[in-house]
């Protein structure tokens, strides 16, 4: 029988949509200094789950309560390594009475899941988990190892997959498959994300005697107007990404003063911080970016010398995209194209995935494709329609197939 046909004929729907459930109705929010506020619990879920059908799962510790979890499939024969990536955390689902349900019910309606976490992104990692079990009832039929990386931690600082790579365990890849929420896109571009804190020093002194003192607010203000300015440059240099779009540099926060006693409308306050949300694109060179903002700090302090300015970096992820004609890319647009009848349309992810670490750090082709509407994450009412993870976890069978088959061993 047809290796393909023999693996899709061992994926259990029915069972990959209860488990599912279960994933959805085990919150997996991380909140500082929240006893059992972590990823703890569902990663325990999937690692019994994962033993259960005869793996050995490492479990591995990025901070208390925290694990990450790395499991493989060998195939027939040793060969390339292909990777799924799906974590484990969520956001937190924000105030409750926005929610039809509670934000982790679970609640089924039709075939929609409704939950925190059911498209960003449990759906795609029930897919994926269970897409690789349909595998290894069929045989393991391919000549490589098929790796799951499920990290913690990639709504925050990431830092899960990125200890994965420290610890090698994306080393020799030959690709990885995202199982991210794409909508039925197949993403082979993602945007950079470049996290900045601006601080303005200034001298504290009373509101009515301004000129006794420097205002680090008014030295904020003066920059921020400049680096906005800069977004449209940005984009008048480099022009719309056709799967990505515009450039943005978005001020999030801004704080004066920063710390201690409330602010007093009377004082000057001596120190202002802004935190910038940049996202680009591959052309824009983080490290010369970071630079022209720095530059434009000092051209306001040539006009006005009493402002000091420094620049810290919070996060830096470059943007990164592979060519649809990777066989990666291939592989994933045709198991689609043979699971819904037409090809996917590409498409760009307007964030960053655990996956931009992967090709960053390691060099390893990625795209993101999985079940869930790209733009739903982390809104109220969150769902995953269990048809589309279904069909996922299909394309997924026949993507790593077909990818292995086109490898050299």
């Amino acid at each position: 029988m047809d290796p393909v046909i023999r693996a899709l004929a061992h994926l259990d729907s029915a069972a990959m949509a209860a488990f599912l459930q279960q994933l959805v109705r085990t919150p997996s929010v991380y909140l500082p200094g929240t006893p059992g506020a972590s990823e703890q619990a569902v990663v325990q879920l999937i690692h019994d789950l994962l033993r259960s059908w005869g793996w050995d799962p490492r479990w591995t510790e990025v901070a208390p309560g925290r694990p990450n979890l790395v499991a493989d499939l060998q195939g027939a024969q040793p060969g390339p390594l292909l990777l799924f990536e799906g974590h484990s955390d969520v956001v937190t689902p924000g105030d409750p009475a926005a929610w039809r349900d509670a934000p982790f019910s679970g609640r089924i309606e039709g075939r929609r899941l409704y939950g925190r976490g059911a498209c960003d992104m449990k759906g795609g990692l029930a897919a994926m988990l269970f897409a690789a079990r349909a595998l290894q009832l069929a045989g393991a039929p391919f000549t490589g190892t098929l790796r799951l990386l499920i990290p913690v931690d990639e709504e925050g600082m990431m830092l899960g997959i990125k200890a994965m790579v420290a610890r090698g365990e994306a080393d020799g890849a030959a690709g990885c498959i995202v199982c991210e929420p794409e909508g039925g896109e197949l993403c082979v571009a993602q945007k950079g994300s470049l996290r900045l804190r601006l601080l303005s020093h200034g001298r504290i002194a009373h509101g009515a005697m301004p000129h006794q003192g420097v205002n680090a607010l008014t030295g904020m203000v003066r920059w921020l107007g400049r680096v906005l300015e800069l977004e449209a440059a940005l984009n008048a240099e480099h022009g719309a990404h056709p799967l990505l779009g515009p450039i943005y540099i978005s001020p999030t926060v801004a704080r004066a003063p920063c710390s201690g006693d409330a602010s007093q409308i009377n004082c000057l306050p001596d120190l202002c911080d802004a935190f910038l949300d940049i996202r680009t694109v591959p052309a824009v060179d983080h490290g010369a970016l970071i630079g022209r903002i720095a530059a434009l700090g000092e051209a306001v302090r040539a006009e006005w010398p009493v402002h000091r300015f420094a620049v810290e970096v919070i996060d830096d992820r470059p943007a990164v995209e592979i060519d649809p004609a990777h066989p990666l890319a291939c592989a994933v647009a045709a198991a689609h194209t043979r699971v819904y009848g037409a090809p996917p349309p590409l498409g760009g992810v307007p964030g960053s995935t655990d996956g931009t670490i992967l090709a960053r750090e390691r060099g390893i082709p990625v795209v993101v494709y999985g079940p869930g509407d790209k733009w739903l994450p982390h809104q109220p009412n969150e769902y995953v329609d269990l048809d589309e993870v279904a069909r996922a976890a299909q394309v997924y069978i026949i993507a790593a197939l077909d990818f292995f088959a086109a490898l050299p061993t």
